[in-house]
């Protein structure tokens, strides 16, 4: 927390010394979660990066990526109508929180355990009927390909109803550990315990940055948060 406070006294303003620490850690977390979507963001808006600065955004966050042999999930048949299976994102262990890619094993007749890609791009519930009857697009078990989307906490994928997917492996980022430190009791009556972030060190200025803006807000002061938000676009 000494970080924090030294940002906010360059900042001149004394009002850290009226900030709860139980509050402080609420802000660092949130800012944890922050920069993680900004990193992802990052992935998917590709325009006018160039591959190094694509590279250097996945390798900020790869200590968070869970591979697909930890990412497996049986699938049950969810709607025969439109061939759709699905699995329960909630039960990957570490926690779930933002997909990356993912493939099943499928069967067909005497073909067995065949692996089957889903396209990279999740797809829209709008365009369902579309993906579903047009030849470049619908599931095949010949080409070895398909789609999916997300619902809630629920992963769907699709068949043209002449295989049947066995499983689905995920890889995900899963959510960092919730940073704490000792000195108050949280709402369950436990006292809190010191642990560490587990992103990358040379993240630590973006992370107090955007800490250093949330906190900022919560005591109203407008000096702090024009300062952070500049450090923060400098940042990206």
């Amino acid at each position: 927390m000494y970080k924090i406070d030294q940002k906010l006294n360059k900042l001149s303003t004394n009002a850290h010394q009226q900030i709860p620490l139980e509050d402080k850690i609420l802000a660092l977390n949130e800012a944890q979660i922050k920069l993680i979507k900004q990193k992802v963001d990052g992935f998917s808006t590709t325009s006018g990066m160039g591959q190094d600065s694509f590279k250097k955004r996945y390798e900020d966050l790869q200590r968070l990526v869970v591979t697909y042999d930890q990412g497996k999930l049986e699938l049950t048949l969810a709607d025969p109508v439109i061939n759709r299976w699905s699995a329960d994102l909630g039960a990957l262990k570490p926690g779930y929180m933002m997909y990356e890619d993912s493939f099943i094993i499928a069967d067909k007749g005497r073909c067995k355990n065949r692996k089957i890609w889903i396209n990279k791009d999740l797809a829209r519930h709008g365009d369902l009927q579309f993906l579903l009857n047009n030849d470049h697009y619908k599931p095949s078990f010949e080409y070895q390909e398909t789609f999916n989307w997300i619902s809630s906490d629920e992963i769907s994928i699709f068949t043209d109803g002449t295989f049947t997917p066995l499983a689905i492996y995920i890889m995900y980022l899963r959510y960092p550990v919730y940073i704490d430190k000792r000195g108050y009791v949280k709402f369950d009556g436990v006292e809190s315990t010191d642990v560490d972030c587990e992103l990358e060190l040379y993240l630590e200025d973006e992370l107090l940055d955007l800490t250093v803006q949330t906190l900022a807000t919560y005591i109203e002061n407008q000096s702090a948060i024009q300062t952070s938000q500049m450090r923060i676009q400098t940042n990206e």
